[in-house]
């Protein structure tokens, strides 16, 4: 059975040019991604934490169909482009990326 499966990806942003990351996920990257087949939503949250070296950090959820879904994504022509935007657009120096990809469990409620 397919199940729904959640990529996440945490990132920090260099705090001088940082903003240029923000501007570029919020106006074009996060609605590119969630019109990409299997994708089902997107939603970004700034973290509370910063890393080591004090740069502000940021996750971004996705809801994909299936791990089948996510992985055509990896190998679309859309990651190739996204990667080839951040280069063009100079980001590559602004941000440090990590990725994680699970399935949902039970989430548990307190009253």
């Amino acid at each position: 059975m397919d199940e729904k499966t959640v990529y996440i990806v945490q990132f920090w942003t260099r705090p001088e040019g940082g903003q240029r990351v923000i501007d570029w996920l919020n106006d074009t990257h996060l609605a590119d991604v969630v019109s990409q087949p299997g994708f089902l939503w997107a939603r970004m949250f700034a973290m509370e934490e910063m890393d080591e070296d004090g740069w502000p950090g940021y996750m971004m959820m996705y809801g994909v169909e299936t791990r089948e879904k996510l992985e055509a994504y990896f190998n679309s022509e859309a990651t190739q482009r996204y990667a080839k935007e951040r280069e063009e657009l100079g980001l590559n120096d602004l941000l440090r990326i990590k990725k994680f990809v699970g399935t949902p469990g039970t989430f548990l409620t307190s009253k």
